[in-house]
């Protein structure tokens, strides 16, 4: 039975050792957007990563499927006073650069042979939309792409069990 490589827990992995490798990224979390209307976690350092759940589009033919997810992070940092535009200003940018960093880092181990994202990732599906002001006067970037990769749609008979009651 041919195993999936890519799992939700392949994506979570990813996106942590990402926010733990780049020089300028102090935190991650995941997280829900229920937690957007709320306060931002206490304990967590920032400029912080944070990854919500992806979403999954499969599709077909007759031979071969595919599952696009559909990747969605946020870039966050902290810019004081609601009305410090300079500070804004200058959270924004550096976070688009950090943004562009991973851009580039994914584009780069998506044509790494051997690893698990080899020929997934599409720089045509990456986009950056401006958020903020969310919680305490955080502003940032929420980070946008897709991996696209062959599903098997096999069943495998031992998952199941289908005996008549």
């Amino acid at each position: 039975m041919k195993m999936r490589n890519v799992t939700h827990k392949t994506v979570v992995d990813l996106h942590k050792y990402i926010a733990d490798s780049h020089k300028d990224i102090n935190g991650f979390y995941r997280f829900n957007l229920s937690e957007i209307n709320g306060q931002f976690r206490s304990g967590i350092k920032t400029p912080t990563l944070m990854l919500e759940s992806h979403s999954t589009e499969l599709s077909g033919n007759k031979i071969s499927n595919f599952n696009a997810r559909a990747i969605s992070f946020i870039l966050i940092d902290f810019t004081g006073k609601a009305d410090n535009y300079t500070k804004q200003e200058e959270v924004l940018d550096r976070l688009e650069g950090i943004g562009l960093d991973i851009c580039s880092y994914l584009s780069e181990i998506s044509k790494t042979k051997g690893h698990w994202l080899y020929g997934l990732f599409d720089i045509n599906t990456f986009k950056m939309e401006k958020v903020g002001p969310i919680f305490d006067s955080m502003y940032g970037w929420n980070i946008l792409y897709e991996i696209k990769n062959h599903e098997p749609m096999c069943m495998d008979p031992d998952k199941w069990d289908f005996t008549t009651p």
